[in-house]
């Protein structure tokens, strides 16, 4: 008989993801980029960069790159920057270029994302006004050092275009755009830090629950053509998280440092799909209730940060979830997982994945086997299996895990 500590019950429903991709790519040029991926790559909106397109002398001397995201959804950023201006006082024109999302329904007036929100900006501890447009991503937007918006009463969602495109009512025709937030940053003599912060809606896929990615080039553009002094940190907030970084990031090896409890190792795990394979190796990191940071001097990226869900982690494939996380969170272009009803064994383990997660040590044999043999698994027998020890999104999918797959539980 199973124990009854190994098998929490109850929960609300559970609204499962929809089909629908939400994607976007968030590029801050000059500062910094981040960007949500989906379908089997990413792309970046090219060329357009607000100036200047190279600063010959501030410097970059120091960068704090903090990322943490929960159960609900929302990813937040959070950049700390110390610029160092060995000259005069001198004021720059500064931006972050948003790519729009795949599917957009509805236009902002404002020139706001639809994924965006809580953008701020602050300098020397004050904050920056910000101004928010919408240009053609096609053409060069900056005349006379302003950016030079599109008269949004001229366009309407072009929604054969899945949001990339605004649709021109007036020429009849359509055309690529980006959002824009830009700022005028004045730079004192000496050090200066800019404070960057906003939250957006991370992307539901089918094979990866979450895959984001944050554009470090754009720091090469700035006197000395590198971070002085980098720190990339990750954080847990509500939930355990584990996940996935291209170690190319690196182009010394680096080894992180967990504060809390946590581990990492480095590993090699297949990608592509359609008939197309490749290896290529990164850093699985899995944190219960830490933050790990990986620390560079001189740093000059040897790629873009690629962040993203472990979900094929047992797999070894970028784009097969293991069963477990299929099923806790929807993610498989493997129909048959869905379609083949649950064993006993199959249903007590998935259902317990969010407690494993967390440490819990199970008294039954098979399952403490089982989460044992898993890498992610660190066994903390302070922790109780509560629903209260659960997220709302959590308890959400438990009681309609139980109602659609309980009568496994009974065989």
């Amino acid at each position: 008989m199973k124990h009854p500590k190994d098998r929490p019950v109850h929960p609300a429903s559970h609204e499962r993801p929809t089909g629908r991709r939400q994607w976007m790519c968030l590029c801050l040029l000059l500062l910094f980029t981040t960007a949500t991926r989906a379908n089997d790559g990413s792309y970046f909106t090219s060329g357009n960069q607000l100036l200047p397109l190279v600063e010959s002398d501030i410097r970059v001397q120091r960068e704090v790159l903090t990322l943490s995201w929960g159960d609900d959804g929302m990813a937040d950023v959070d950049v700390y920057y110390e610029f160092f201006n060995p000259g005069a006082q001198k004021s720059i024109l500064m931006g972050f270029e948003a790519d729009p999302p795949s599917y957009m329904d509805t236009l902002d007036r404002s020139g706001a994302h639809p994924y965006i929100s809580d953008f701020t900006v602050a300098m020397n501890g004050k904050p920056l006004a910000v101004a928010t447009s919408i240009v053609r991503s096609d053409t060069l937007y900056l005349d006379q050092g302003h950016v030079r918006a599109l008269d949004l009463s001229e366009y309407e969602v072009d929604e054969a275009r899945s949001g990339d495109y605004l649709w021109n009512t007036r020429a009849n025709d359509d055309v690529p755009i980006a959002f824009v937030y830009h700022f005028e940053a004045t730079f004192r003599p000496g050090i200066n830090v800019v404070r960057h912060r906003y939250r957006y809606k991370m992307e539901e896929m089918y094979y990866r629950r979450y895959d984001l990615t944050y554009k470090l080039s754009p720091a090469t553009r700035w006197a000395g053509r590198q971070i002085d002094d980098f720190t990339l940190r990750i954080q847990t907030r509500d939930v355990p998280i584990h996940f996935l970084i291209v170690d190319s990031l690196f182009r010394q090896p680096v080894d992180p440092t967990i504060d809390g409890t946590g581990k990492w190792r480095r590993r090699t795990m297949k990608s592509g799909v359609y008939g197309w394979a490749a290896t290529t190796s990164f850093y699985e990191v899995f944190l219960h209730d830490a933050t790990v940071e990986f620390k560079a001097k001189d740093y000059r990226p040897g790629s873009e940060l690629w962040i993203f869900a472990a979900d094929g982690t047992e797999t070894g494939h970028l784009d097969h979830a293991s069963d477990y996380y299929a099923h806790r969170y929807d993610v498989s272009f493997d129909d048959d997982i869905f379609n083949t009803p649950l064993t006993r064994e199959q249903y007590r383990r998935f259902r317990n994945l969010p407690f494993a997660l967390r440490g819990y040590v199970f008294k039954d044999k098979g399952l403490d086997q089982y989460f044992r043999e898993r890498w992610w698994y660190i066994p903390d027998p302070a922790y109780r299996a509560t629903l209260d020890s659960l997220t709302p999104e959590e308890r959400t999918w438990l009681r309609e895990f139980d109602k659609e797959h309980g009568t496994a539980g009974r065989h």
